[in-house]
């Protein structure tokens, strides 16, 4: 019986340690609408306001002035994001690992992440 427990323990403990915790959680499709306050702000509360927090690094990323922020300019004719081309927003060069510096710092968001970022910016960059 301790030999069956023991197996039991060794075949669940090798079972674990080989699965991927990704795998078991597949990226939520992008939205047809993204909205700028349910989904864009989303993830700029749960990945960038540790230190794009009123008072801390530009941009200010918190609810309430993330919007203006972002597409107020930053020096003259500098925009964070430029409307319908995201390849051309600082905003989405950083998040995308091609600018300088990376945003979060920390690493890369996902891919459906940085999809609804990109399709917020192409469509418009609306505050809805």
């Amino acid at each position: 019986m301790k030999k069956i427990v023991q197996l039991v323990i060794m075949v669940s403990l090798g079972l674990t340690a080989t699965s991927c915790y990704k795998d078991a959680l597949p990226e939520a499709p992008v939205p047809a609408n993204v909205s700028y306050q349910k989904d864009v702000q989303t993830i700029f509360n749960r990945n960038c306001i540790g230190c794009h927090k009123s008072g801390a690094t530009v941009p200010d990323l918190v609810s309430g002035n993330s919007y203006n922020a972002l597409t107020a300019p930053l020096a003259p004719l500098e925009l964070m994001v430029t409307k319908g081309d995201a390849n051309a927003s600082i905003l989405f060069q950083a998040m995308s690992g091609n600018g300088a510096p990376q945003m979060p710092p920390n690493g890369k968001l996902s891919a459906s992440k940085l999809a609804i970022v990109e399709k917020w910016i192409n469509d418009g960059a609306l505050n809805n």
